[in-house]
């Protein structure tokens, strides 16, 4: 039996027979464009973050990371009636397991 689910994108409830996560690929596009559009400049920050740091300290690229997170959520309460605009950390982790395993041994290191 199909369970009902809410679209990612619109919210509007679909029988999810599968694993999909929208109700129309209109939707699955939309939640796609919007992270890509997102993610371009993100990306080039917090690479500069963790890979030359002490020019991202001058330039203060991680304060700059969080006012972009804001500014995300701020036009998700705008333009999206509040919804988040991200997917679960589990879901992405469940997909990528090897980033679970680096983070487990990052967590180890520091302990030991």
């Amino acid at each position: 039996m199909a369970r009902l689910d809410a679209c990612l994108e619109c919210d509007e409830p679909f029988e999810r027979a599968t694993s999909r996560e929208f109700c129309t690929p209109k939707c699955r596009k939309d939640w796609n464009n919007r992270r890509m559009k997102r993610g371009a400049e993100l990306y080039d920050l917090y690479m500069a973050h963790r890979f030359d740091r002490a020019t991202a300290k001058e330039l203060r690229v991680f304060q700059a990371i969080n006012r972009m997170a804001s500014n995300f959520r701020l036009e998700d309460k705008a333009e999206r009636a509040g919804r988040q605009s991200w997917r679960r950390p589990a879901a992405v982790l469940e997909e990528r397991p090897y980033l679970r395993s680096v983070t487990t041994r990052v967590r180890m290191g520091r302990m030991g």
